[in-house]
């Protein structure tokens, strides 16, 4: 049983996050990152929790996967709202933060698929 330590996890998914925001909405950065760490800080016990049931082998790849996207919904993006983003980019971007945060959780542990 891998020992995770959730601090990285989550300063790798700021990170990400941050270049994810400069890649794909560099217009709307700002509002684009505060509207992503409120998603990263509104699924920090979720995601801790997920993450030691995966590196125990509790869940699969596909559960964490399944997990993470049905938060999606429940998610309010507002400052990028507010910016006057169209909903439809709204909506990629939390798809994206969604890939991101599953693809890095996936990603440091070993031997999960």
């Amino acid at each position: 049983m891998p020992q995770i330590n959730f601090n990285n996890v989550l300063t790798q998914l700021e990170s990400g996050l941050t270049n994810l925001a400069k890649n794909t909405l560099s217009d709307y950065l700002t509002a684009a990152e505060a509207d992503g760490k409120k998603m990263l800080t509104s699924l920090t016990t979720d995601l801790q929790n997920w993450t030691n049931e995966l590196a125990n082998g509790d869940i699969t790849a596909s559960n964490l996967v399944y997990l993470v996207t049905a938060k999606k919904d429940l998610i309010i993006m507002d400052a990028l709202k507010q910016a006057g983003l169209a909903e439809i980019k709204i909506d990629q971007f939390k798809n994206s933060v969604i890939q991101l945060i599953t693809s890095t959780i996936i990603g440091l542990i070993p031997k999960v698929s």
